[in-house]
This record gives C-alpha cells, sequence and structure tokens, in this order.
C-alpha cells in the first residue's frame, strides 16, 4: 500500500526548487520498443546509457527502489546576462549554461530536498539523489510526475518553466502515491522543426542527436564541414528549437534564478569571440569553468568560437584567426582556423593558408589547408 507525500510541493520550494512531482518507479512497457529502435537506428549518443534495459530499471540504481521524486530549476534567462562591452563579433550561449552550473545547483537543492522528505516520512527511509549522469528517462518520468508534457521537440513543456528546464530525480525505497500526468498536450504547431538548421527534428516527437546543433557544439574532435556554416555564432548549446516555441513565448525577461559566485565573471549569453581565442586556462576556470559548458574544456569552446568567427564574415578575425593557423600546437584549432580563412577570405587570410600549407605536418590540416585555399576570394 502506498502512502501519499501531500506537502511535496512545500518541501521542494523550502529546497530551492521551483517544480517537484512524483513518478512510479515501474517503467512504462510501450518505452523499451521506442529505446530499442533508438539504439538500433544509431539515435544514441556516447554521453547516453547504450542499453535500453538499464534507462528502464531504477533498482539497478537503488536497490529496492519503488518511488522517484522528479525535480526540475528552471535554466537562467539571456537578459539576466550583461554583454561585455567592446566591439566585434559575438558569439552565443545557451540558456543551459548561463549562470552556476545548474548540474551543481540541482544536486545541492535535491540532497536538502531529500533530506526534508526524510523528516516527513515515518521510518527508515533510502534515498539517492540523480542529476544529470542518470541512465534513466527523466523527461518521460518527468512526465509521469505530472510536471509537463512532452512536446514534438522532444523537450519536456512545463506550464510555468517552459522547456528551459533542468531535471533531476531522487530515488526513494518507499512506495509512495504517484501524481497525475497532465492532460494538456504540445500544440503540433512544427515551429521547432522548421526552426532546426540540420534538420535534426525528424518528425514529431523524433529526433537525430547527432544531427542536433547543441550535441554538435559540445562533441569532440571535427566538426563536418557542411554543418560549420550552419552552426552560425553558437559557442555551447542551440535553443533554437525552444526560442520558437509558443509555449516558451511567456518566459521572455524572466528574472536569473541564480547570482553568479562573488569575484566571478560568467560566462555572457553573447559573449565577444575574439578575446575567447586569448583565454588563458586560469581565465577559463573564472569564467567557464564554474558553468554547465566548463565541462567541455577550452579546446572545444575556441573550435566553437572559430567557426563562429568563420561565420562571422567580419574580416577583423583575420589576423587572430592567422595566428592559430601559425602558431597554435593544437592541430584541432588550427584546422577549423584554416577553414574560418577561407571562408573569411581576403589576402591576408590567403596569404597564411599558402605560407602554412608548406609548413603543416598534420594530414588533416593540411587537407583543409588546400580546401581553404579553393575558397578563399584575395
Amino acid at each position: 500500500m502506498s502512502k501519499r507525500l501531500r506537502n511535496l510541493g512545500e518541501l521542494a520550494e523550502a529546497a530551492g526548487l521551483k517544480v517537484a512531482g512524483m513518478a512510479p518507479a515501474e517503467p512504462e512497457t510501450a518505452l523499451l520498443p521506442r529505446l530499442q529502435r533508438r539504439t538500433e537506428e544509431g539515435r544514441v549518443t556516447p554521453f547516453e546509457e547504450r542499453d535500453p534495459a538499464v534507462r528502464l530499471a531504477p533498482e539497478r540504481l537503488l536497490p529496492g527502489c519503488r518511488s522517484i521524486v522528479v525535480i526540475g530549476l528552471p535554466h537562467n534567462s539571456p537578459e539576466s546576462h550583461l554583454l561585455p562591452e567592446g566591439p566585434g563579433p559575438r558569439g552565443k550561449v545557451a540558456r543551459c549554461a548561463l549562470g552556476p552550473d545548474y548540474h551543481l545547483l540541482l544536486k545541492t537543492r535535491a540532497e536538502r530536498l531529500l533530506e526534508l522528505i526524510e523528516k516527513e516520512l515515518s521510518g527508515a527511509l533510502r534515498g539517492r539523489v540523480l542529476v544529470d549522469r542518470s541512465p534513466l528517462v527523466e523527461r518521460e518520468l518527468a512526465r509521469l510526475a505530472g510536471l509537463g508534457m512532452i512536446g514534438e521537440n522532444c523537450t519536456l513543456i512545463n506550464p510555468d518553466c517552459g522547456s528551459y528546464l533542468a531535471l533531476g530525480t531522487i530515488l526513494l525505497d518507499q512506495k509512495l502515491e504517484p501524481d497525475s500526468p497532465l492532460v494538456e498536450s504540445c500544440l503540433r504547431c512544427g515551429r521547432c522543426r522548421e526552426a532546426c538548421p540540420t534538420g535534426a527534428l525528424l518528425e514529431p516527437y523524433l529526433i537525430d542527436p547527432h544531427r542536433c546543433l547543441s550535441y554538435i557544439t559540445q562533441a569532440p574532435g571535427i566538426v563536418p564541414a557542411a554543418v560549420r556554416p550552419l552552426l552560425g555564432n553558437l559557442l555551447y548549446g542551440c535553443d533554437r528549437c525552444q526560442e520558437v516555441c509558443p509555449q516558451n513565448r511567456h518566459l521572455e525577461g524572466a528574472p536569473a534564478e541564480t547570482a553568479s559566485p562573488e569575484g566571478y565573471a560568467l560566462l555572457p549569453a553573447q559573449p565577444l569571440l575574439l578575446p575567447l581565442l586569448r583565454m588563458t586556462r586560469k581565465e577559463f576556470a573564472r569564467t567557464v569553468g564554474p558553468t554547465a559548458a566548463g565541462w567541455r574544456g577550452k579546446s572545444i569552446l575556441q573550435r566553437n568560437a572559430v567557426i563562429a568567427l568563420g561565420n562571422s564574415g567580419d574580416g577583423s578575425a583575420v589576423p587572430a584567426l592567422a595566428e592559430i593557423v601559425e602558431k597554435d600546437p593544437r592541430p584541432l584549432l588550427r584546422l577549423h582556423a584554416a577553414w574560418a580563412l577561407g571562408r573569411l577570405g581576403g589576402r591576408q587570410a590567403r596569404r597564411c593558408l599558402e605560407k602554412q600549407l608548406h609548413r603543416e605536418e598534420e594530414r588533416a590540416v593540411s587537407e583543409e589547408l588546400r580546401a581553404a585555399l579553393e575558397r578563399c576570394v584575395p
């Protein structure tokens, strides 16, 4: 027989969480075939658990798991992060990376909520907090917990917070009465699919993550040449399918959920690109490191900044890109900078590409230099 935790919302609010709901620990049988199809079609990223059965087995994470609390924390809005001063091309950072790392915030508040639940329930209680690295299907659990509906773009849409919401779970070994899923459904207007530059949204509720720009900004290695122009000025993440969603319109201008740590100037929503190329490890640790983008490291962020400069059409970026091509010890940066120079063009860009082609020892970079020279217009 299950108990009812009637004041879960109040406990969550006391822990600093905007939304919380109770989901059953037993997975829906219809979900396994969908996950298996996803695996068979190669739509699983290296960041995810590959075994569908594991994604539906909370008892493997907490033996005796009988209930799951699903929690949510809204992402900061771009309006809450002022633009850095100075001229020059700018990049764009998704909401999830604005402000202190939401993973840490969510984990701390989830642990506080677990303490409050332990005090509320009589008898022994075992629980486990899972944030981000959980193999469980969080969005489906959030839907079952009544936190929102699944949109055509595969995001969870909460009535109050929209789709800009970070999710986490708390596994419990007590049977608690689950909440009911919401009756509302996605408007199915198709705007998210129309807005996706790469066609990653193959059909309603079906996404190819390998074509998703958010994934591509975080994936290691070389960004395919055909995809680079589609990235535009993205540095980390992509909100395009969410920005056009009618059910996110009421969120414009929402205040920041959290403030930056004292003495830190975190990654803004539209940072200047050229300073990112000169960023030291210490500067990265102070600005990007404490955000959700910090885990990806300085080289990936700079790779994306180089691509954004190539897409900017701004010739003032040529000297900085030429310096990377000629002096940077990282082949990944030299390769993308060569592409960016070929895209921007001009005499200085062409001279740099020709000069480096005679010195370059990395085969992949040499091939990119040749391709860039074919495109480069003096």
